[in-house]
């Protein structure tokens, strides 16, 4: 009989200058990398070709070229964003004296929204609901959005750490609530 070692944690919690950071790197679904490189090295002789017939091409086509190039080059950018999230991307959860900042990056760049600590509320493990109408659900397979863990902020939830499951979702909420006195 084998028996099963319990999952570790994915994240890291550290005390810095700053405040308590949380680490959570991007889930690597290998499948879906090997994928959208391939996809990708399509997506570039598409790009080549449609550049091509854009420039050297008859003139009735090129308004559609033009349309059809716009649309390749944004979902082009998609992917490869995707792609790049899954290889080296990570969210940052930094509780400093006066505000919660959550950072989605890759390779160190990315963005940082920070939220006031006197209008967060209920800080809360929240797992969301499956919408098929929704992007979120969608979002969370190839990049950052949504998550386990979620917080009031004014009329909105937020939502983060997209990567991990409840168990540890729940962990990342107590050592939060240990750290600031969330109001309810």
């Amino acid at each position: 009989m084998t028996v099963i070692a319990p999952a570790g944690r994915r994240s890291r919690v550290q005390e810095g200058p700053e405040g308590l950071e949380v680490v959570v790197p991007a889930k690597r679904n290998v499948f879906g990398m090997l994928f959208l490189l391939a996809w990708l090295g399509a997506w570039a002789f598409g790009e080549v070709g449609a550049l091509n017939q854009l420039a050297y091409g008859a003139h009735g086509v090129k308004p559609f070229m033009l349309f059809w190039l716009a649309g390749w080059t944004i979902g082009g950018g998609f992917a490869a964003f995707a792609w790049l999230w899954m290889l080296a991307g990570r969210e940052r959860i930094l509780l400093r004296p006066r505000t919660l900042a959550i950072r989605h990056e890759v390779f160190g760049v990315g963005r940082t929204r920070e939220y006031d600590l006197a209008h967060v509320r209920n800080l809360r493990v929240s797992p969301a609901a499956y919408d098929p109408y929704g992007w979120g659900a969608g979002a969370r397979s190839w990049g950052p959005g949504g998550g386990a863990v979620a917080f009031d902020y004014g009329a909105k939830t937020v939502r983060l750490v997209a990567s991990v499951e409840e168990p540890e979702a729940a962990q990342i909420v107590r050592e939060l609530n240990a750290r600031h006195a969330f109001a309810e």
